[in-house]
């Protein structure tokens, strides 16, 4: 997802179609000066003159690929879910869950889910996660991963505490999930906390609880 060209599908409203390399090209730097731009502001601060000159383009240029910033706004969340979905496909299996075991398999959630949260898609993420309310619920195709992140968690790790039933373990498991998620939510948009991803001590605080909540031993 890192390349030349962003993957974008064609179906995202009021984001016109291109086919041309140049005109991909011009859609591609618009939509990565915002990605940067959102690491440390929102989305209403940006004003359009300012990524036609970030990205070295005309404003009307901008125009002619976006109907306007909130489907700028469409576009730049659809590329963050499609990035961060490839991650989690090739990063969390069901099998290498299994290779991994229980602690190991718990700590690699953390990492991944931590490491996406502190990536290039921060600022989109919390842009997109502040908009949670909108009628078109952007954080719609983020939900989606995360469901299947979760199925994988289950089928990896389902056999993988036998001091616990099965039907237990899957709900210990989908409570650990949730746990991960809300606290690394939090850190998102909230900076006053003294666990945080950036130093990370909040990883760190996670596998604790995790492996605590599981009854698993420590990693030393």
């Amino acid at each position: 997802m890192d390349g030349d060209t962003l993957s974008l599908r064609g179906d995202i409203p009021g984001v016109f179609e291109t086919r041309q390399n140049r005109s991909v090209r011009t859609r591609d730097g618009f939509i990565n000066a915002g990605i940067e731009a959102l690491q440390t502001r929102r989305l209403d601060d940006l004003k359009i003159t300012e990524l036609a000159a970030v990205s070295n383009n005309s404003v009307g240029s901008f125009y002619t690929r976006f109907q306007d910033k909130d489907a700028y706004f469409r576009a730049l969340s659809a590329y963050a879910s499609q990035g961060i979905s490839h991650e989690f496909e090739a990063a969390f299996t069901a099998d290498r869950l299994r290779q991994l075991g229980p602690g190991e398999g718990l700590d690699a959630l953390v990492d991944l889910i931590g490491a996406i949260f502190s990536s290039k898609f921060r600022g989109v993420l919390r842009e997109t996660y502040l908009r949670i309310m909108d009628e078109d619920d952007p954080w719609a195709p983020f939900r989606t991963t995360a469901k299947q992140t979760l199925q994988k968690l289950h089928e990896g790790l389902g056999d993988a505490f036998p001091h616990y039933g099965a039907d237990e373990t899957k709900t210990r498991l989908s409570f650990c999930f949730q746990l991960i998620v809300g606290v690394i939510q939090n850190d998102l948009i909230n900076k006053n906390h003294v666990f945080t991803l950036e130093d990370g001590s909040v990883s760190t605080g996670l596998k604790e609880t995790l492996r605590a909540y599981m009854d698993v031993p420590l990693k030393r």
